[in-house]
């Protein structure tokens, strides 16, 4: 990488990072308010942890692959005269909603409602999913049209929504846990309010790709995200399902603890910024050594993060969770164990599994991860203690497809001729 694009590269970053740095605390401040600011009971707090954890896998898992993919078609192309690409993901953006929406009405049952807790928080959600249907294709056109500063704004103003408007509702008396969910969309939709007060509109004007081939590869990386979000939430969402008023309390230890422990992969979606560039660019330059060393770094260094944060949540995890969301919402010693490794074994897979999309192996990511989440009802059926049963799928989950993506990619990268072009690999691989 040339060292005028790698410090422009890591300057983007620089710049993303710190708006996602808000974002991220902003979600914390979130949290922690309605955990020690609010008089709810751990019954509530449980309700709330179900919403959070289904706003965040449904989030992830749906719409933040519009943006990806959104981001891609545009990336390296010009605006053009009547260019229909930002309706187009609008609309895409919409029909998502419209989907989740109707799955999200399944909580308006008998069973729904009292797996969530109350209908207010099936609104709080259906308008998420109306929010992310604006943000996250706008997301995209920045994103795709290299519009750093504007990108970040959306961050940083969804994180400081996040962290006023919370307080702002503790100013004036409200302490019951269900204002806050309205938190999250209302956050989600007024984020994008900078990127209309520019004069420069072109973002609006990019060419629109061919429906089919945009709607398959979007599909695609929806089964993959959704697989990820699944996996990485399972512990919050099956705590709520498989327990009983006598276990209220778990569901939000979990989220608790997994919020803490998941700082590492937060931090590496920003960092990514600059690993998953420069090893597409040495896998199309037929850099065969070059792949090997980014890759043994990269993957090295989430095992090293991984300890750790393992060692690290044992050690401090208690401490940390009791000073944030009080002593009642703090998970067992073995809990955060389970949890943190899991968390551990996550990062590693999703190291793995972003340098598979690099070198092209698109099937591998998808089937890996969705195979996981198969792997991941096992230990539900077969364990019995609280706990165990529903940290354990993480772990699993997460083992999976880990195994499958470094065998997958190991053989993709040893199996790699100098005769052979890399960058004629992912063309024949990627879809």
């Amino acid at each position: 990488m040339p060292p005028q694009l790698s410090r422009k590269a890591i300057a983007r970053t620089a710049i993303v990072g710190v708006a996602a740095i808000v974002a991220g605390f902003g979600s914390y401040v979130l949290l922690v308010v309605v955990a020690r600011g609010t008089a709810s009971t751990p019954a509530e707090y449980s309700n709330f942890a179900v919403f959070w954890s289904l706003t965040v896998t449904i989030g992830l898992g749906f719409f933040y692959p519009l943006e990806q993919e959104t981001a891609r078609s545009i990336a390296g192309t010009k605006p053009v005269e009547g260019g229909r690409m930002a309706r187009y993901v609008v609309t895409c953006g919409g029909a998502l909603a419209v989907v989740t929406s109707i799955l999200a009405l399944v909580l308006l049952t008998p069973w729904g409602v009292s797996y969530i807790g109350e209908p207010g928080l099936v609104v709080a959600l259906v308008l998420s999913f109306v929010g992310y249907a604006v943000q996250y294709p706008i997301r995209g056109l920045m994103s795709g049209s290299h519009r750093t500063t504007h990108y970040s704004a959306i961050l940083a103003v969804e994180g400081a929504l996040r962290i006023g408007l919370p307080l702002g509702v503790l100013i004036v008396g409200i302490h019951s846990a269900l204002p806050f969910a309205f938190v999250v969309p209302l956050a989600a939709a007024a984020s994008v309010l900078p990127v209309f007060i520019q004069r420069d509109r072109s973002w609006l004007r990019y060419d629109r790709v061919r429906p089919a081939l945009f709607n398959s590869r979007l599909a695609r990386l929806v089964i993959a995200a959704l697989s990820i979000q699944l996996i990485l939430n399972s512990g919050t969402l099956l705590a709520k399902a498989l327990g009983d008023p006598a276990t209220d309390s778990l569901t939000g230890q979990i989220l608790n603890c997994l919020s803490i422990a998941r700082v590492p992969v937060f931090a590496y979606q920003v960092v990514q910024i600059l690993y998953l560039p420069r090893l597409a660019a040495q896998w199309k330059s037929n850099d065969v050594r070059g792949v090997k060393q980014t890759l043994m770094v990269a993957i090295g260094a989430a095992l090293a993060i991984g300890v750790v944060l393992t060692v690290g949540m044992v050690w401090l995890g208690p401490w940390v969770l009791s000073l944030l969301f009080g002593s009642a919402l703090v998970l067992s010693g073995q809990g955060i164990l389970l949890v943190s490794l899991g968390v551990a074994v996550f990062l590693i897979a999703l190291v793995t599994s972003d340098g598979s999309l690099a070198l092209g192996l698109h099937s591998l990511v998808i089937r890996s991860w969705a195979l996981g989440v198969v792997a991941a009802a096992v230990p539900v059926l077969l364990l019995h203690d609280d706990v165990a049963r529903v940290t354990a799928p993480l772990i699993v989950g997460a083992s999976v497809a880990l195994v499958q993506l470094a065998v997958g990619l190991g053989l993709r990268v040893s199996r790699t001729s100098h005769t052979a072009s890399p960058a004629a690999n992912i063309a024949s691989n990627e879809y």
